[in-house]
């Protein structure tokens, strides 16, 4: 995930005047994404194995023009992508490789990337040919000397005389570059490097080894050029190196030599590989390489094979459909990486990775739900046949619900790719509804089913903890401990017209408040209050005056949205007040949903594309757009907020843009987190009880490392900041 700002940021403020409680807040804004989180798309070009055996592997949406590489720590994945890192252009990552000093360096298509994962938030400097001396910025691949100086394949972008052979010292920043022009053997004016691999010699030092399709291979050692293949070389004996990674933690080197596959130790010696399972050919460009132990693997073309030093191994089908890159650990472990996502060989079998089982699937997901724990749950579709739900745990790792889980996510045994419906129970058990299939409860363990079978679009649980659901068309439901749901349609006063939403009453725990385009009702499931639209005002049937959206305050009073304003209605005396062009700066009274955060202030989107979301506190207004601000996208599916300690969240999914998170610090900021209450400025007597009092009440103010349970780490925290002080 993305943290774009973690200050206040500036937003249009839409009145006359800003009030002292209003001036206090503070917001800060995150995307979640598809590519910024899991492996962040199943177009994987590179993978690295680090140190500890960790994974680094790539991913790109071609579709979105996002993505970056994640790394896995065995439970969560953590990404650098482009989406929060403006630096990277050209997030198709060719490949990664990591000096002595703990830096990465990275191979794009636009820039050489350096990269340091000590810092974060995760960002990158990007080299290229407008900061260098390099001719051109596609970087092909990469290697790292001995000497920790990195050497670069450069290929020209459109054109094949501005590519080169590139060498950097990053101690001293310091560059080479040789191409046709000065010594590089091929036709004058073809500089494209496709392929680049550094091999030490027995006798110290290095040689480097160069290739382009067109032009051959070429070796590189103490200022002389050596051209080993190409057009001008009748029957070449070394034909290219092989792979991305030619070279293993001994020194030897695979190539295509006219015998066949063959291994070149460092003193040059030459060891031809028996039985090839596949055609002997020129460069296999990662479907084949050379792993560290120096054993040897290709793909088949979909099926792994594994040649150790003596017979090949057929290792079966990792699941991709074309092999782009290979990682071995020190335990023997083989990662792959290709079209289709990641995978891993481990005892004997094969594990999966990729953007259904890792992070969050879906840019256009709908509906959110908020569990006592932190999760949250979202709507998820990756395209025709695959869908489901996902939850984001407070760690950062996912859980997904789809057909393509591979083992490590939840089954999904309903015949449609998507849900529709989503609410927690307090007791953490997750209501969902898979589209057009009824609704179903998950309990951590198993699936249960409430209503075997229909359409539901909206699920709340009201006061009394029981499941309410709603049908886009007639259909409200109420679950019943004996029967299942019982239902409730046009003649028992639910209101005519195409749903638009259900919410709970907070004053009677039993009832709960549905919505239609012409109108809302209270009810409990035997009394029925009624409240249509002509009570706003709204008589004409066009579909301006239609209802379009609707949440309850803590005082039982509605707003309501409307295509011609916003009504906030007090059912006990009739009486309304309504926002529109006349009495707001907004650009439009064409309103959408609506959500009551909690503060109290009136969160709102628009039915026209073009508008964004809006707040409204303290009789001022606020709006964010896209391009002012850091939201993507001004068509908004759905507004959910929850409270946090020190203010509250509003999660806004976006339609195609997936979810934007403002952070709202409400009210004077104190000193540090153990400064609860005034006097802001000082830590005493006053702080520790509101600590207390939050604490015995389950208020979020004293959830102070914001893992949505209150718990003996709370207590820590708070003692750590208030035994520190203000600063």
């Amino acid at each position: 995930m993305s943290r774009l700002l973690k200050n206040a940021l500036p937003v249009v403020l839409l009145s006359a005047a800003t009030t002292a409680a209003t001036a206090a807040d503070d917001f800060s804004w995150e995307l979640i994404r598809p590519s910024n989180t899991g492996i962040p798309g199943d177009l994987c070009y590179s993978l690295f194995v680090d140190d500890d055996d960790t994974p680094w592997i790539s991913g790109f949406n071609t579709f979105w023009a996002e993505g970056g590489t994640s790394h896995f720590d065995g439970t969560r994945w953590h990404v650098l992508s482009n989406v929060g890192c403006p630096q990277i252009v050209n997030p198709a990552f060719n490949e990664i490789a990591k000096t002595p000093d703990g830096m990465m360096w990275i191979a794009t298509q636009f820039g050489f990337l350096r990269f340091n994962p000590s810092i974060e938030p995760w960002c990158v400097t990007r080299l290229d040919a407008f900061n260098t001396p390099m001719p051109d910025s596609w970087i092909d691949g990469i290697d790292v000397a001995p000497d920790g100086t990195i050497w670069l394949a450069i290929r020209g972008t459109n054109s094949s005389s501005r590519g080169g052979l590139g060498h950097y010292d990053p101690s001293d920043g310091i560059w080479e570059i040789w191409n046709t022009s000065n010594g590089v053997p091929w036709w004058s004016g073809w500089d494209w490097v496709q392929r680049v691999a550094v091999q030490p010699d027995a006798d110290g030092g290095y040689t480097v080894w160069f290739s382009s399709d067109p032009m051959g291979l070429v070796s590189f050692k103490n200022g002389v050029f050596t051209q080993h293949s190409g057009p001008d070389i009748s029957s070449p004996t070394l034909i290219d190196i092989l792979g991305k990674h030619p070279v293993d933690s001994a020194g030897n080197m695979l190539m295509a030599t006219d015998q066949g596959w063959a291994v070149r130790a460092p003193d040059g010696a030459m060891t031809v590989i028996p039985d090839p399972p596949i055609p002997v050919y020129g460069n296999g460009f990662a479907t084949i390489d050379m792993l560290p132990s120096g054993r040897v693997i290709v793909t088949n073309p979909d099926a792994v094979q594994l040649f150790d030093g003596e017979v090949w191994s057929n290792l079966g089908i990792w699941g991709g459909s074309y092999t782009l890159d290979y990682g071995e650990a020190s335990d023997g472990a083989i990662w792959v990486c290709g079209i289709g996502g990641a995978a891993v060989y481990r005892n004997g079998a094969w594990q999966r990775y990729r953007l259904t089982n890792t992070g969050m699937l879906d840019y256009f997901a709908e509906d959110l739900a908020f569990a006592p724990n932190g999760d949250v749950a979202m709507t998820a579709n990756a395209g025709p046949g695959i869908g489901g739900f996902d939850i984001l745990h407070p760690d950062g790792s996912w859980t997904n619900a789809n057909i393509a889980t591979y083992g490590i996510g939840l089954p999904w045994p309903y015949g449609t790719d998507n849900t529709s419906a989503l609410v927690y129970r307090e007791n953490g058990y997750l209501i969902f509804s898979p589209s057009g299939f009824g609704l179903y409860e998950y309990d951590g363990d198993a699936y249960n089913t409430l209503l075997s079978s229909g359409e539901v679009d909206y699920a709340i649980i009201a006061g009394d903890g029981k499941v309410w659901a709603a049908a886009d068309q007639f259909w409200l439901y109420r679950e019943n401990p004996l029967t299942g749901m019982d239902g409730f349609g046009y003649g028992n006063g639910v209101p005519v017209g195409r749903i638009i939403g259900l919410a709970p009453d907070p004053i009677d725990p039993a009832s709960v408040w549905v919505g239609s385009v012409f109108g809302l009702a209270k009810t409990n499931g035997n009394n029925w209050m009624q409240v249509p639209r002509e009570v706003l005002g709204l008589t004409v049937n066009t579909t301006s005056q239609l209802l379009t959206g609707f949440d309850v305050a803590d005082d039982g009073t509605l707003w309501i949205a409307s295509g011609v304003g916003l009504f906030h209605y007090d059912p006990a005396t009739g009486l309304y007040d309504k926002y529109d062009l006349t009495n707001t700066p907004l650009p439009s009274d064409d309103f959408s949903d609506v959500e009551i955060a909690p503060d109290g202030s009136v969160w709102v989107s628009f039915l026209p594309e073009l508008t964004g979301v809006a707040r409204f506190k303290d009789g001022e207004w606020m709006l964010w757009q896209q391009g002012s601000s850091p939201l993507p996208h001004n068509q908004i599916n759905h507004i959910l907020t929850r409270p946090v300690a020190g203010g509250y969240e509003v999660w806004i999914t976006c339609a195609s843009e997936a979810i934007a998170v403002i952070t709202v610090t409400t009210g004077p900021a104190g000193c540090n987190p153990a400064d609860l209450t005034e006097p802001f400025g000082v830590l005493d007597l006053a702080d520790v009880q509101a600590f207390i009092a939050g604490f015995t009440s389950a208020d979020p103010l004293a959830d102070l490392n914001g893992d949505g349970v209150l718990d003996l780490q709370d207590v820590q925290a708070f003692v750590a900041s208030f035994t520190a002080g203000c600063p």
